[in-house]
């Protein structure tokens, strides 16, 4: 196999398929266009009988230009018997297609089809049809055919395939593989399957590396196990092997495919990976996770350790060969245990703790291994170049309020509303940047002391303007009951712990600030994992991120793994360490002297895979970013929500505050008309 051609440009990711060498009606026809040879005889002195002879002997000498008028002037004929029409119609169409007239080609082509339902059942047909409107360039009318023909269960398999081979040969772009995935699902056979599987692996062995790369591209989210997905990976982790720094993330990726992937003809595929593994042995795969296995934050570390554990089990069950040392990092000698490993640990994973973050940035670990922090920012580190996150960071949890607020919600007037200390001051800095950067505006920002609560009631009543809402009532006549104005904001960010915005929400419903949605960050979400009898009536427009859900997809294979394994229920700390080391494991070995480029360029094929935490994902200068679910709480925990859940609870907010008014209203025109009718009750007496 050639496998490093040059690039070359091409307009289709598969070359159109021809059915068979077909044997039409006494002679071999080639779709090539014929040289044309202008007829001699004239037609109208001969008779039908002797016209048909002359017809079919112009056919014989594939004299198509003659074999075209003759066949045209025989179906003008009225004496011509009904059994040679057919016939007469089918050559004409391949005659015409010969000479180069393609719009009369077509024209007989579906004349052809109106005569014989039998047409689109052949090859022939299927091939002159598809050709001509090729040469006319109809592509619409072409897509369409192609894909019918695909679908249509009453042709021959031969037929419905080459239709969708054609149509996967339309475009250079996702579409072209989106016919394939659709193709292989309605082949009716295991033969067929395999069949599709070769033939695209035939193609993509002629394809530059280049172009392999450019069509990995197109990969759908979710869709890496899928044909022809898998093959795209399979292929360019075949090429990717021959430089032997990729191998171990080549075999990964090979061996992945085989194992999960949807193929048919798993011998095809598992040769070509056995005779890479005779030339380059069984990778084999260092990780160290750094993590407290003693002390204050002991329970987390055993979790990640157990999660790593179930990662580790699965790997080696797949074949490949995965080390995993756990060191602590609460014992004095961590560091030189660290650096004293095996030169093919090359990943570290961790710390949890800033401190011990900080001691492995002072040592200088970073510079020898490839590390990836378990912390929401890698220290002083630059991210992408010196070390890489694999945890979400604050812009994570910001994005996802943003997201949905400003995106989906609509509200682009926001608040602010944070404790004097340095996360709240931190994070409400952050929410303001990425809000303006959205388009939205903070029309109102305020502070209050963490830990005087007597305060805590005023300061919300300025936020929301509670002092002018009433004067204004004063002024305009209205009683001390009168409503409020609604807030000037439809959202308010509380970059505070759970408990504490617990305390702070119910003062806006005092200041009858009751239609606004609350935004905070993910210690809320945290906090709810084990909350019990929350008082949820009035946080139902409360919304916090959070990377755990147990009800996702991920989440519900790693929980049948741990109960396969006998390891407990996974948790946000299981589901990081089992992420970790399946991802870890992806980017293969990395030999002394790697550089940042060498990190990204691997970080940017081991992150398609099925996380178990909400999914993350690295830009091509190895920057993460996760996609946060969002959570609202419930007595007992929390509910995973969505935008439209928020915008139907606002829309019941907003009503309720509506009939409260106009409950108000109503009940003031009725104490008016009362005072109009005692007064003029008095006049009158």
């Amino acid at each position: 196999m050639n496998r490093d051609k040059g690039i070359r440009p091409s307009n289709h990711i598969f070359a159109f398929v021809l059915l068979t060498a077909f044997i039409f009606a006494g002679g071999c026809v080639s779709l090539q266009k014929q040289p044309v040879k202008m007829p001699t005889a004239s037609t109208d002195m001969m008779s039908t009988p002797t016209l048909v002879s002359e017809a079919d002997k112009a056919w014989r000498m594939r004299d198509y230009v003659t074999s075209e008028l003759y066949y045209t002037r025989l179906l003008a004929r009225t004496d011509l018997p009904e059994r040679v029409i057919l016939p007469a119609t089918e050559r004409l169409a391949v005659s015409s297609y010969k000479s180069g007239h393609y719009h009369e080609a077509e024209a007989r082509l579906e004349e052809w089809k109106r005569l014989s339902d039998k047409a689109i059942s052949s090859p022939v047909w299927q091939e002159y049809y598809f050709e001509t409107l090729h040469a006319i360039k109809n592509y619409s009318k072409l897509r369409d055919h192609l894909s019918k023909t695909m679908e249509d269960p009453f042709l021959p398999w031969a037929i419905r395939s080459a239709a969708g081979k054609n149509l996967s040969g339309m475009d250079q772009d996702a579409a072209s593989l989106t016919a394939l995935e659709r193709l292989y699902v309605i082949a009716p056979e295991n033969a067929d399957k395999k069949e599709l599987e070769q033939w695209v692996m035939k193609g993509l062995e002629d394809k530059s590396k280049a172009e392999i790369f450019a069509m990995n591209e197109f990969i759908p989210s979710g869709g890496t196990l899928k044909f022809p997905y898998d093959l795209l990976i399979f292929e360019k982790a075949v090429r990717q092997s021959e430089d032997t720094e990729y191998w171990p993330m080549s075999w990964r990726s090979m061996a992945g495919v085989i194992q999960n992937g949807q193929i048919a003809d798993k011998t095809y595929f598992t040769e070509i990976l056995s005779k890479l593994e005779s030339k380059y042995g069984i990778p084999r795969v260092g990780i160290a996770l750094v993590l407290p296995i003693s002390g204050r934050f002991q329970e987390y570390g055993w979790k990640i350790v157990r999660g790593a554990g179930a990662a580790q089990w699965e790997m080696t069950k797949a074949g490949l060969d995965v080390d995993v040392q756990v060191i602590n990092t609460e014992a004095p000698d961590w560091l030189e245990r660290l650096q004293n490993l095996p030169p093919w640990y090359a990943t570290i994973g961790g710390p949890l703790s800033v401190n011990a973050f900080k001691q492995l940035e002072q040592a200088g670990i970073y510079a020898d291994k490839v590390t990836f922090s378990f912390l929401a920012k890698p220290g002083n580190l630059e991210e992408g170049k010196q070390a890489w996150r694999f945890f979400s960071s604050p812009e994570d949890q910001i994005r996802a309020s943003l997201d949905l607020a400003v995106n989906d919600l609509g509200i682009t007037r926001l608040a602010v509303l944070y404790p004097q200390e340095k996360f709240g001051r931190q994070m409400s800095k952050k929410f303001f940047d990425m809000a303006v950067k959205r388009g939205a505006r903070i029309t109102g920002m305020e502070s209050y002391p963490p830990h005087d609560f007597p305060q805590w009631g005023k300061v919300v009543g300025k936020l929301v303007r509670a002092p002018q809402k009433k004067a204004q009532n004063e002024a305009e006549g209205l009683g001390e009951d009168a409503p409020l104005a609604e807030t000037d904001f439809g959202a308010v960010f509380i970059p505070d712990t759970w408990h504490q915005a617990q305390l702070l929400i119910p003062h806006f419903f005092y200041h009858e600030a009751d239609t606004l949605v609350f935004l905070g960050p993910e210690l809320w979400s945290q906090a709810l994992n084990s909350a019990r009898d929350v008082e949820a009536r009035n946080l139902r427009l409360t919304v916090a991120p959070g990377a755990w859900w147990p009800a996702s997809d991920g989440a519900g294979r790693l929980k049948e793994i741990m109960d396969r394994e006998g390891l407990g229920t996974p948790d946000f700390w299981i589901a990081l360490g089992y992420d970790f080391i399946k991802f870890a494991g992806r980017l293969g070995t990395f030999s002394e002297g790697w550089t940042a480029e060498t990190v990204n360029a691997r970080i940017k094929d081991a992150q398609h895979m099925d996380f178990s935490l909400a999914p993350i994902s690295w830009d091509a200068e190895g920057h993460a970013s996760q996609k946060l679910y969002l959570f609202r709480p419930e007595q007992n925990g929390k509910t995973r929500i969505d935008a439209d859940l928020v915008s139907t609870t606002l829309a019941k907010a907003k009503n309720r505050r509506a009939a409260r008014v106009k409950a108000w209203g109503e009940r003031q025109a009725e104490l008016e008309a009362k005072k109009a009718e005692a007064a003029k009750q008095e006049k009158t007496e």
